[in-house]
């Protein structure tokens, strides 16, 4: 048989429950005043922190990158400079072009036309063929150069939006390379004028040279001749 229950055991014990809910409810308060609320912020600060970092880090990388690409651009043009022969390919042509013009000028001196071999012309296969390579090299080389000079400047403009010194000798390069680019365009053009000249000369002589049944056997009109590099 059930014990009856008591009135006041009932009223006790709600009331007691009653007192757990508004000791909890002041806790929370209380935690909430007191700080607890700023558990949201503390991550917040903390997910910055984190961006901040991963921001740093990838902008120290990308400095890096920088560096580096400077280095290898100083380089490059320093070896450039080192390699710099001043045309010597296209004046070495015009020595060829220039001994191969002389037997054409004994031979007119002598009058030796008789003989029809002596009316044949290398000296335009010389300039046309074998110079003309050497000019397009040139060309080419020069404007290899000034890419690499650009790409220097570049990479000193990088390292000043990076905050970073530049490269010590990067000036000194430049300015070699531009001094280089001025003497070797100087230098082959005026080998080229040279042996257009020596063409011309070659070809008229050529053609002026067979007697008897050389007559009229020289090579022709002279081929158009090389063009200045810029």
């Amino acid at each position: 048989m059930a014990e009856p229950v008591n009135a006041l055991s009932v009223v006790a014990a709600h009331g007691v429950r009653e007192s757990i809910e508004i000791f909890g409810q002041n806790v929370c308060s209380g935690l909430l005043q007191g700080g607890w609320a700023e558990d949201a912020q503390a991550e917040r600060s903390a997910q910055q922190q984190d961006q901040q970092t991963v921001h740093a880090s990838a902008q120290a990388s990308a400095r890096a990158a920088d560096q580096s690409t400077a280095k290898e651009a100083l380089a490059t043009l320093q070896d450039s400079n080192s390699a710099f022969t001043n045309a010597k390919s296209v004046r070495d042509d015009l020595a060829t072009a220039d001994n191969d013009l002389a037997p054409l000028r004994k031979d007119a001196k002598g009058g030796n036309g008789e003989d029809c071999y002596n009316v044949e012309n290398v000296v335009g296969y010389d300039v046309t063929s074998t110079a003309g390579y050497d000019v397009d090299q040139e060309q080419q080389g020069i404007t290899d150069q000034r890419s690499e000079i650009t790409a220097l400047k570049d990479a000193q403009a990088a390292l000043t939006a990076d905050g970073l010194p530049t490269l010590a000798g990067a000036s000194t390069a430049i300015a070699t390379a531009e001094a280089h680019i001025t003497k070797a365009i100087t230098t082959t053009n005026r080998a080229i004028d040279d042996l257009n000249a020596d063409m011309e000369t070659a070809y008229r002589i050529a053609n002026a040279l067979g007697t008897g049944d050389c007559a009229d056997t020289g090579p022709g009109e002279a081929p158009e001749g090389l063009s200045h590099i810029s």
